[in-house]
């Protein structure tokens, strides 16, 4: 109980901190110490992540719910693909189309999630900060589901396994989690990404539901 109220204190102290240094930019060293900051709240809140069943619940939808819209997503971006296609060649255009790119990030509109128990002005401003890709760089430039794209072409065919980065049914992305709580969750790649390779901790995206998605037709420049 005392290492659980610790935690929440130093996690109150370093999320002070970082939003004193996101409002004065003038500060010296300030975008090292934010780095820094948010590394450190991250860790602090995954270490109060503990195997309930309530956390259970919470991680089986996220997983879900994020595996359903990937699979929607997918299949969007190969029928957009296919329809760009016929388009380009019954107009008899010379664009060398090179496909389709999908990116899902967190939120609707990218919104902090209603859903979210920490409600706040501070929470948001936390949110936004974690949006920034000065301090998210990997999350902004590539969303949530950083292996995976969209689609470009017949290469690009995927099964619903292939598309979750998962070896079979029974795989599991728990590095980091209680592995014998969340073995039969079977949480995808893109689970992991976000919880190994942003700067998200596991509270601030366990509770979203809805997700913004942008597509984006590529072309061959050289054309």
């Amino acid at each position: 109980m005392k290492i659980k109220e610790t935690l929440k204190e130093r996690i109150n102290k370093t999320e002070s901190s970082l939003l004193t240094y996101y409002e004065n930019p003038q500060l010296k060293a300030r975008d090292e110490k934010m780095v820094t900051l948010i590394f450190n709240r991250r860790m602090h809140l995954n270490q109060l992540f503990k195997p309930t069943d309530e956390n259970y619940q919470l991680l089986k939808e996220f997983n879900e719910t994020l595996k359903e819209v990937v699979i929607k997503k997918y299949q969007q971006s190969r029928e957009l693909y296919y329809n760009t296609k016929k388009m380009l060649a019954d107009s008899g255009s010379s664009l060398l189309f090179e496909g389709v790119e999908c990116k899902i990030f967190l939120g609707k509109d990218r919104q902090y999630s209603k859903s979210n128990p920490f409600q706040g002005e501070d929470s948001e401003m936390i949110w936004e900060i974690l949006n920034d890709e000065s301090y998210n760089d990997i999350y902004c430039k590539y969303g949530c589901c950083m292996s995976f794209d969209g689609y470009h072409g017949e290469e690009d065919n995927k099964t619903e396994m292939e598309l979750m980065g998962m070896q079979d049914a029974d795989d599991c992305w728990n590095e980091g989690l209680y592995r014998e709580w969340s073995h039969d969750l079977h949480l995808h790649q893109h689970f992991h990404n976000l919880y190994d390779h942003t700067s998200f901790s596991i509270f601030d995206f366990i509770y979203v539901r809805d997700f913004y998605t942008k597509f984006e037709l590529k072309f061959n420049q050289n054309t």
